[in-house]
C-alpha cells in the first residue's frame, strides 16, 4: 500500500459538504453540526433522517491504549469484500487524510440514490467495493487532489501536510445488509461492529443508542485538557 500526506481538514460542515458534492454526492444532502446528542431543543435544529455521524476527536493516551487493546483481538487485516462485505471500510494510509476517510466511509454506506450516476464517487465506490483492503488504499489516492483543494479551506490556518496532529475523525453509520450499526475508523484493523440496530426499519443513526453510547464513551474517558476538544457532523438532509 503506497503511503502518503495531506494537509488536515477543518471540522467543518460547509468543507465537507462542498469536497462531497464536488465528487459526486446529490445535492439533496449535506452535513450540518451536531451540538448534542441528548438535548432535544438543539437536536431539533438538525434535518432529519441522519445517515452517518463524522466525529473529531483528540487522541489521548486512553483512546491509543483503547485501539491497541482491540486490534490484538483481532490482528489480522480486514479480509472481506464484494457481496460478503457488510459495511464499506477504508483502511487509512494517507497521512492527516482522516477526513476524507471520514467522508468516504460516511457516504460509501448510504444507498446509491444519493449519488449522481457516473460522478467520481459514484464509480469509485463501484470499483472499491470489488476490492480488498490493500487494493482500496491504492484507489483513494485517486481523490487526492480533490481532497487538497479543499483541506486548507475553513476558518482556521491549516496544518502542513507532514504535521502530526492530535485531533482525529472517524464515522459512524448503519449497515443495511445486515442491520447492525459500525464505528468506522481507518486507524484500525477493521469495522468495529457496535451491534443490532435498535429496529430494521430505521434509518437515523442519530436515534441508534449504541452509537450514542459509544460516542459518550470517548467523551467520558478524555482527560481534562481535551474534554472539550469534540465535535460532530451528520449527514442529513439539505435545507
Amino acid at each position: 500500500m503506497s503511503v502518503s500526506a495531506v494537509v488536515p481538514m477543518e471540522s467543518n460542515p460547509e468543507v465537507f459538504t462542498e469536497l462531497a458534492h464536488k465528487i459526486g454526492l446529490s445535492s439533496v444532502l449535506a452535513f450540518n453540526d451536531v451540538y448534542s446528542l441528548t438535548d432535544p431543543d438543539l437536536l431539533s435544529f438538525i434535518p432529519r433522517p441522519c445517515f452517518a455521524i463524522i466525529l473529531l476527536f483528540p487522541i489521548t493516551e486512553f483512546y491509543e491504549t483503547e485501539r491497541k487493546r482491540i486490534d490484538s483481538q483481532s490482528s489480522e487485516l480486514y479480509s472481506e469484500f464484494g457481496e460478503n462485505e457488510k459495511v464499506l471500510w477504508f483502511k487509512q494510509t494517507i497521512k492527516n487524510g482522516c477526513g476524507l476517510y471520514a467522508l468516504l466511509h460516511s457516504i460509501g454506506n448510504i444507498n446509491d440514490e444519493y449519488l449522481q450516476k457516473d460522478s467520481t464517487i459514484y464509480n469509485f465506490f463501484k470499483e472499491a467495493k470489488n476490492l480488498n483492503v490493500k487494493e482500496r488504499a491504492d484507489l483513494v489516492q485517486v481523490l487526492e487532489k480533490s481532497y487538497s483543494s479543499l483541506a486548507n479551506q475553513g476558518q482556521t490556518e491549516a496544518p502542513e501536510a507532514l504535521d502530526d496532529v492530535s485531533l482525529h475523525f472517524i464515522s459512524f453509520v448503519k449497515s443495511f445488509k445486515n442491520d447492525h450499526v459500525y464505528e468506522l475508523d481507518g486507524r484500525r484493523n477493521s469495522p468495529i461492529d457496535l451491534g443490532q440496530s435498535i429496529s430494521p426499519e430505521n434509518t437515523d443513526v442519530l436515534l441508534e443508542k449504541n452509537i450514542i453510547d459509544k460516542i459518550q464513551y470517548y467523551m467520558d474517558n478524555a482527560d481534562e485538557a481535551n474534554k472539550y476538544n469534540f465535535s460532530m457532523m451528520a449527514l442529513v438532509p439539505s435545507f
